[in-house]
């Protein structure tokens, strides 16, 4: 059965994707379960803290490529649900000042985008990134919660970072760039390393 998913991208864009039964749940690996959204900032420990947190951080994190590697190949990505590309079929973001992103698809299976919730097993989407010389690159993932769908004084945060707010898209944000280095930082939205759409 289907049913509709709104999806506001931005700020302007508004669309209906059709998701299908987004009651089923995605498989999970076996991961440790503290890698839901935390309160709690990288930055804030000190001594020996700061290398449990950065080594707690770090295993969380080859978790997560192990988990992803298989979406290299698009059609694994598609297998998986994550088809619909947003905010529409053919739209790469980026932004002359802060970098490149690429083209964003999210999950057919689950509404992820509206269940105001973040989980770094479950991202909203993920992003291909266009080469330098054609074809596009499995690069990040990309953590999506609507202003609307979060009703929380502190911004959501995941492995400690904080979202960004992006008002043109009126969500908080956060990329973690695995498989692209981005010289503005591993967790930066935009990647000025990325060519621009």
């Amino acid at each position: 059965m289907k049913q509709p998913v709104s999806l506001v991208m931005l700020g302007i864009v508004t669309m209906l994707v059709t998701a299908c039964d987004p009651s089923a749940p995605l498989p999970k690996p076996t991961v440790p379960t503290d890698v839901r959204a935390s309160s709690h900032a990288v930055g804030g420990h000190a001594g020996g803290h700061a290398a449990v947190a950065d080594e707690s951080i770090n295993r969380q994190l080859d978790e997560l490529r192990r988990l992803v590697a298989p979406f290299h190949n698009f059609d694994k990505a598609v297998e998986f649900g994550y088809d619909i590309p947003a905010p529409a079929p053919g739209v790469c973001i980026s932004d002359p000042v802060r970098g490149g992103m690429g083209f964003h698809y999210t999950s057919s299976r689950k509404d992820l985008i509206n269940d105001g919730e973040v989980n770094l097993l479950e991202p909203e989407f993920l992003v291909y990134s266009p080469k330098p010389n054609g074809g596009v690159k499995f690069s990040a993932l990309d953590y999506f919660v609507p202003y609307a769908t979060w009703p929380h004084a502190d911004p959501p945060s995941l492995l400690g970072i904080p979202f960004a707010r992006e008002d043109a898209f009126q969500a908080y944000v956060l990329h973690i760039w695995l498989f692209w280095h981005n010289p503005a930082g591993l967790f930066e939205n935009y990647n000025p390393a990325v060519p621009l759409c």
